[in-house]
């Protein structure tokens, strides 16, 4: 058996991780995948005489997790408006609702 480390910047959630783990699983001599959308990335074991390197990335390229593939840009880029209320305040407090203090810690009561 050997194993692969691929990058899937692209897998940022867990059904990400499903699909990735579905597609591999697919493919003829992996034995094992640990697939994690924290640290966005891929470990396969496999059985060399059954899939090579290629094949793998392939597969996983082909669910859309490709190592090349970047993770979508959710925000628009640009300069981005501030509240001008924060740089003439300076400093913002809360104070928290006291229901929720009670209802925290060792205090729970649903």
């Amino acid at each position: 058996m050997a194993s692969i480390t691929i990058p899937a910047p692209a897998m940022f959630a867990d059904h990400h991780v499903l699909q990735a783990r579905k597609a591999l699983f697919a493919l003829e001599g992996v034995d094992d995948v640990y697939a994690s959308s924290a640290w966005q990335a891929v470990i396969v074991t496999y059985d060399p005489d059954q899939v090579d390197i290629p094949a793998i990335e392939g597969a996983l390229a082909d669910a859309g997790y490709a190592s090349d593939k970047m993770t979508p840009v959710l925000a628009e880029t640009g300069i981005q408006e501030q509240d001008p209320a924060w740089s003439e305040l300076g400093v913002r407090s809360t104070q928290t609702n006291e229901a929720d203090l009670k209802m925290s810690g060792e205090f729970r009561k649903y």
